[in-house]
């Protein structure tokens, strides 16, 4: 009675081995994903970074053109727009 009673144990702490053993591999995959996850977020961050310069370097390029007083460069620049309306127009048009 006794040994089936102990033989009883030794499965269920057989199971909670298994258990543990399988909890543990589980455990294991989800650090590897974290650090996966994690170094993309660190390149996308970089990436970011990037973006963000290049986009601030746009803006203060705008900016100073935007400021700009000289009629001269304005009208320049709605003449250069018109005629690119009036070539993709005579391009699909004709």
């Amino acid at each position: 009675m006794q040994q089936h009673i102990l033989k009883d144990q030794d499965v269920i702490i057989s199971d909670i081995n298994d258990t543990a053993n399988r909890l543990q591999n589980i455990a294991v995959d989800i650090k590897v994903q974290i650090n996966e996850q994690g170094n993309k977020i660190n390149k996308l961050d970089v990436e970011i970074g990037k973006t963000e310069k290049k986009l601030s370097f746009i803006q203060t390029k705008l900016s100073h053109l935007l400021k700009t007083n000289e009629q001269s460069q304005i009208c320049t620049i709605l003449i250069l727009f018109g005629t690119l309306f009036a070539l993709i127009f005579l391009l699909f048009f004709t």
